[in-house]
């Protein structure tokens, strides 16, 4: 797992002081768990962008004072006890850049048909299915099958298996920067369930939502059935442009700002503060939607906008669905104390049969989840994840500029896809898509199915999305050369 730390290269406080300081602080405020296995040296060296002289150095800091324990042949561990963290000055975050121009709209081209052979589909949000870990999960299933607690017929609690919850505080304590108790955390099927949780709770006919543009399509409609006032805001490069948030009582607004669906960026924290104190001014809630914040290549993942909430105003959506696979249909919903009562009792709405009181995920997949995560099996798959999806993202880096010279590419640091902005002597996406398909190759236009709102962006038909997790690199490079020969 990737560790949530705020490290600045330029700051005047050493690297290893700052290394010590955000991950005694992280143990002394609960996000790191006692028991938790730190990533390797070598590994949080790649992830910071520092020498790992300087990890293995700040690790014996660590271990000298308390606040961790190596152990031979299993790694370091964070101290069943730890004492209380050293005075630590952070570094000055930088400040965030000038907010760009309004978007404006424009009319948006019909999709040409395809009916070429295909050869390759740059698809997004694909997951690969030669990459799931088939004897690991194998051995925990069996394991779990052959217990004596294993009978189909039992039911579980309505919010999810309280192990699963405990092992998942754990991990977005570390990786997200989250403090938050397995009471807080709902077991759902998705975050389409999720965000149906959420509805139940804060919409009613007139009610205002607040969502990106351009953004996830899968959102405003579940609240639009509802009666809500669907109000769009736009996005630049740093997420969503708060300045241009509504002064609306009660709204509930969804962002993704780890990594904005779908331009990839992310939100800085000068930008995350002021949409805190919008949402306090007017007394707000704010939805973190996370679809892939588990694959960033450069730095550190930032800490969840949770981490950052003062009056209960934040809820948070995850799942496993690019990770370990769709099929498995575990997500999960983590919510203020207050909201836990309306969220269960939503959820309850969505997916239980009285009255039995069935959960939609089945127990026999939380229990084979939770052992997957707490036996470090987890962690492992996200590093084999990582290393495979850069590789791909590289490929398609390299045979671009190979074929068409100095490209404009977005949502490199991050995720399973990346954003060509398209030159001037380039025909637009919409031409550019026809003529791959023509040559066997799918790519990706703003008017994807998923996303909306493609006009808000005022070159919006100069961009072209390309997936890359399920593509070998060979394949990419091939299907790269194929489309140089049809867009020259």
């Amino acid at each position: 797992m990737q560790l949530s730390l705020d490290i600045d290269p330029t700051a005047r406080v050493p690297l290893q002081t700052q290394l010590v300081g955000e991950i005694s602080t992280s143990i002394t405020t609960g996000r790191l768990a006692p028991g938790t296995r730190l990533p390797g040296t070598r590994a949080l060296s790649e992830q910071l962008g520092v020498s790992r002289n300087t990890v293995l150095s700040a690790f014996a800091v660590l271990a000298a004072e308390g606040f961790v324990e190596p152990r031979e042949g299993s790694g370091t561990f964070v101290s069943e006890t730890s004492p209380e963290a050293p005075p630590f000055e952070p570094p000055a975050s930088a400040p965030s850049p000038a907010p760009s121009k309004a978007p404006s709209k424009a009319a948006a081209p019909a999709e040409a048909a395809m009916q070429a052979p295909l050869f390759c589909d740059f698809q997004l949000e694909a997951v690969d299915p030669d990459l799931f870990p088939a004897n690991t999960w194998r051995r925990l299933m069996t394991r779990r099958i052959q217990s004596s607690e294993f009978n189909l017929s039992r039911t579980d609690d309505p919010q999810g298996s309280l192990d699963l919850r405990r092992s998942l505080c754990r991990f977005l304590g570390a990786s997200r920067g989250m403090t938050v108790e397995a009471e807080q955390i709902l077991i759902v099927s998705s975050i389409q369930q999720a965000t149906n949780v959420v509805g139940q709770m804060f919409v009613q006919p007139g009610s205002p939502v607040i969502v990106e543009r351009p953004g996830c399509s899968l959102i405003a409609p579940i609240y639009a059935r509802a009666g809500a006032d669907i109000q769009p805001v736009a996005t630049d490069e740093d997420g969503l442009r708060v300045d241009l948030l509504p002064p609306c009582r009660n709204a509930l607004i969804a962002v993704t700002p780890e990594r904005q669906f779908p331009m990839g960026y992310t939100m800085p924290a000068a930008r995350r503060e002021a949409l805190l104190a919008w949402a306090e001014r007017q007394d707000a809630h704010v939805f973190e939607v996370d679809f892939d914040s588990d694959f960033r290549y450069e730095g550190s993942p930032n800490p969840a906008l949770q981490a950052l909430d003062r009056h209960g105003r934040f809820i948070y959506a995850g799942s496993f669905a690019l990770t370990i696979g769709p099929g498995l249909r575990i997500g999960y919903l983590v919510v203020p104390p207050a909201l836990v009562a309306p969220a269960l009792e939503a959820l309850r709405l969505l997916d239980h049969a009285y009255p039995c009181q069935t959960q939609g995920a089945p127990w026999l997949d939380q229990a084979v989840l939770h052992d997957f995560l707490d036996s470090g099996g987890y962690d492992k798959q996200l590093r084999r994840l990582r290393k495979a999806y850069m590789a791909r993202r590289d490929a398609l880096v390299a045979a671009l500029h190979r074929h068409f010279g100095d490209c404009e590419l977005l949502g490199l640091s991050s995720g399973t896809h990346l954003i060509w902005r398209l030159p001037p002597h380039l025909p637009d996406a919409a031409r550019c898509q026809a003529l791959a398909r023509d040559a066997g190759v799918v790519v990706n236009t703003m008017q994807l199915e998923t996303v909306t709102g493609a006009e808000y962006l005022p070159d919006w038909d100069r961009h072209l999305l390309l997936g890359y997790a399920d593509l070998q690199p060979e394949t990419i490079h091939a299907a790269v050369e194929r489309l140089a020969e049809v867009l020259r």
